[in-house]
């Protein structure tokens, strides 16, 4: 007998893993974000939403930081200078 068929509009996309990395590798993911900040002004709005939204949710040493999202957001915007 066949499944019924899945409403993809109700279908939850599978979930990501992780991106985990040994302490070693911290400086090849802090280079990588402060390039992406370097060219943040040059990415669409729905790119930046996107990474934003990846930052907020991402494994991280420092787990379970309280608003995380919003000071991500405040934090970009600090530095109007170094973001082009």
């Amino acid at each position: 007998m066949a499944e019924p068929a899945k409403d993809i509009r109700t279908a939850k996309p599978p979930e990501r893993k992780a991106f985990k990395y040994p302490s070693e590798d911290e400086t090849y993911v802090r280079r990588l974000g402060s390039a992406t900040l370097a060219h943040w002004n040059e990415l669409s709005d729905e790119l930046r939403a996107k990474i934003l939204g990846e930052a907020a949710s991402v494994w991280d040493r420092e787990y379970n930081v309280p608003q995380l999202g919003q000071k991500l957001e405040t934090f970009v915007k600090r530095y109007p200078g170094r973001v082009r």
